[in-house]
């Protein structure tokens, strides 16, 4: 609802100063916007589609590009993210994979599909930053068309960043649950190795 409101209202005030800075009809810059809001929209979901069918091994967390460091994290977390970060939308249920609540912590195979998808969200909304220029080659160019598409796809590009930087400071805790739980099912196994080996000599 909150990226409705601010979409809308974005579109509002893109049409009001080109329409004020061209002297064009006012309905014709809107409806202009709204063609470029719509295929930014659609470039976006092109985009996140594609991503999410590259192989898993491109978005392996352990790769050095998905490492989030300390000092990464504390930035976020001077940015209040934790106060903001709840309130952006978390579209994992068209991929099957909500990434927006733990189910499972304590459970290493979990937490390592929940870092996967969380890899392949980083990779979506990072190229989408890029992508939703595209809109500027959709339409013969022309200076009405480039006045309106320009900030329609900064606004684009600025939406992907939120989720990105959300997707980056969760991928820390994430790493640092998933040692956590390999630890613990260490000692498990551990455990259970040397009750099977009492109960050997025992018997």
């Amino acid at each position: 609802m909150l990226y409705v409101i601010i979409v809308a209202v974005a579109m509002l005030l893109i049409s009001t100063v080109v329409a004020l800075a061209t002297s064009v009809s006012y309905l014709h810059v809107l409806g202009l916007t709204t063609v470029a809001v719509i295929s930014v929209v659609a470039i976006d979901g092109l985009t996140a589609t594609v991503c999410r069918l590259l192989p898993a091994k491109f978005a392996d967390h352990e790769k050095r590009v998905f490492k989030v460091s300390a000092e990464e994290k504390k930035f976020y977390e001077k940015l209040k993210i934790r106060k903001w970060k709840d309130r952006v939308p978390e579209i994992g249920q068209f991929t099957g994979f909500r990434k927006n609540k733990l189910d499972d912590p304590k459970n290493p195979e979990y937490i390592d599909r929940f870092l996967l998808e969380t890899c392949y969200g980083e990779i979506g909304h990072f190229t989408s930053m890029f992508t939703s220029f595209l809109i500027l080659l959709l339409f013969s160019i022309s200076k009405l068309w480039l006045a309106v598409a320009i900030p329609v796809a900064v606004v684009s590009a600025l939406l992907n960043l939120p989720s990105f930087i959300i997707l980056r400071y969760n991928s820390y805790k994430l790493e640092v649950l998933r040692k956590s739980a390999l630890r613990k099912l260490e000692w498990e196994r551990k455990k259970e190795t040397e009750r099977e080996v009492a109960a050997t000599v025992t018997d």
